[in-house]
């Protein structure tokens, strides 16, 4: 089953192999291009926890998609260090409506996921309803801390900000049952399915990684409610990402939510062009 729209909670713009360094602009190209051959109708586009060469601002990221209805922008934020992010201007462009969402990088900017240094973070998230994506589970740099991004800790914040509607990326690999329970529990956590592999899936763990969300699922109840498509692009391959969205099973009802609806509610997406670019595409 096709849903009526797809949107990918989860790409960065961001460089990670030296030998394949392209500026920003291009990375734009191209990430539109293979969202166009493979059916992406939107993509939540994440920006990093730091600025370098490799790693474009948020500003230069708003600069080169402002108003593309094929893109929604989430500020990482930058925590530690000296060029902390600015809470001031972060709030600016959330009330501005350009920035829909806040990620947080527990483990790889060496803070745990309920720092109590975050509690300005989440008073600006609950005052203007914008979720906050939260790293969770293995983490693609060996110098980052995994016991500071392990699912669990997200109950601690979703319990003490209630109001806060919280985004657990990459469903907490390897503890998905503990992700499953911090689901189960708290009404105002979500999860995407991003981030499971690198590059594109083996047989085996693709299989493996399949069962261990099946089993998820089942504890959960309900995966349509909280669950959304994500792939990390481009450390995952799109379409085998979406390969891997098949395998799941998804029941139809459930699938709508997971590919599209959750997210659209989330973030706020205007999905009304969409779906006209949608008709347009497969009208023969």
């Amino acid at each position: 089953m096709t849903p009526k729209l797809l949107i990918d909670t989860h790409v960065h713009l961001n460089n990670y192999h030296e030998s394949e360094r392209r500026p920003t602009a291009e990375n734009v190209q191209i990430l539109f291009s293979e969202m166009d051959a493979l059916g992406v109708d939107h993509a939540v586009v994440i920006t990093s926890y730091k600025v370098n060469q490799d790693r474009p601002s948020a500003e230069e990221v708003l600069d080169l998609l402002a108003g593309d209805p094929r893109a929604t922008i989430v500020e990482g934020l930058r925590w530690r260090g000296e060029e902390r992010t600015d809470l001031f201007t972060l709030e600016e462009r959330i009330q501005d409506g350009i920035v829909k969402g806040i990620k947080l990088y527990p483990g790889y900017d060496l803070y745990p996921i309920n720092d109590p240094s975050l509690e300005a973070v989440f008073r600006i998230a609950a005052k203007h309803d914008v979720p906050v994506m939260i790293h969770t589970g293995d983490t693609y740099s060996r110098t980052a801390k995994v016991r500071m991004a392990h699912p669990l800790l997200v109950d601690d914040v979703a319990v003490d900000h209630p109001d806060v509607k919280i985004v657990m990326c990459h469903l907490g690999n390897p503890w998905f049952q503990d992700a499953a329970e911090v689901l189960y529990k708290n009404d105002n956590v979500f999860a995407d399915i991003s981030g499971l592999t690198l590059g594109k899936f083996t047989y085996e763990f693709e299989r493996y990684v399949a069962m261990r969300l099946k089993e998820m699922i089942i504890y959960m109840g309900d995966p349509g409610k909280q669950l959304m498509y994500g792939s990390d692009w481009p450390l995952v391959e799109m379409g085998p990402y979406l390969r891997f969205l098949e395998e799941l099973e998804f029941a139809p009802e459930d699938l709508e939510h997971i590919a599209w609806q959750t997210a659209a509610a989330l973030f706020k997406i205007d999905t009304a062009p969409l779906l006209a670019r949608r008709a347009a595409r497969e009208t023969p």
